[in-house]
């Protein structure tokens, strides 16, 4: 679906290797980030917007370690 927004939707599957691809892509928001000195300020505003969404995600959905 073109308007599909895992992150905002309920209904996300998230497996062990949804939660990895997610901390992968956002180690290469990052990166990217980073050098952000190259990027066009828009660019670089969208991209600080889906970091803090992938983090804000990820830190929701921290599974619990039992002890």
């Amino acid at each position: 679906m073109a308007d599909c927004q895992p992150q905002a939707c309920r209904n996300t599957a998230l497996t062990s290797d949804n939660r990895q691809a997610l901390a992968d892509h956002l180690l290469r928001l990052e990166d990217t980030l980073a050098a952000g000195d190259r990027l066009a300020p828009y660019v670089r505003h969208r991209l600080e917007e889906q970091h803090r969404a992938t983090a804000a995600f990820l830190t929701r959905h921290t599974p619990e370690i039992a002890e």
